[in-house]
């Protein structure tokens, strides 16, 4: 029984140190064909990656939602990378510009950056925080799903203002 029950805590031990992940940084090409890194958009405070296609509806239904997370906070930056093949660039750009999106988008056609998060269906969202820490991580959207990222972004930026009161206090 104590070898049982050794085992459920080494596993419950493991599993809240790796509900975390780190996120490694890339670089892929946006819009303008310029090399963006990841690491550039941490500083700001919290990334929104979102992996979609131009044949994918769910993932262009849930674009919109994201663009909106990232207009209205300061401190979250969304990046929308496209896994289309390079025939298809034209038609994510096309889809991206007649849409008036603000957030950047990055183009993985090799799906390197994709294979780097194990991506292995989209839509998929992962929202990072500024230490690269991955907070969040969802496949799929359906309408109100952006709630959740919301959610998610909320407790973070409380998390920062609780940051921010301590170290005021510790400096008075």
């Amino acid at each position: 029984m104590k070898n049982i029950f050794a085992i459920l805590l080494i596993a419950f031990l493991f599993i809240q140190l790796t509900a975390f992940e780190k996120a490694g940084d890339f670089k892929l090409e946006n819009l303008e064909g310029k090399q963006i890194k990841l690491s550039d958009f941490q500083k700001e405070g919290l990334v929104i990656l979102d992996f979609w296609a131009t044949w994918c509806v769910p993932c262009k239904n849930g674009l919109p939602k994201l663009n909106e997370l990232h207009e209205k906070y300061d401190s979250v930056n969304v990046i929308a990378i496209n896994t289309d093949k390079p025939r298809k660039k034209s038609a994510a750009v096309s889809h991206i510009k007649s849409n008036k999106f603000k957030f950047q988008t990055l183009f993985d056609p090799k799906k390197v950056v994709q294979k780097q998060f194990n991506i292995t269906s989209i839509p998929h969202t992962i929202i990072i925080d500024q230490d690269g820490m991955i907070i969040y991580d969802h496949t799929g959207y359906q309408r109100g799903d952006e709630k959740h990222y919301e959610e998610v972004i909320i407790k973070w930026l409380k998390e920062q203002e609780t940051k921010k009161l301590e170290t005021e206090v510790q400096q008075n």
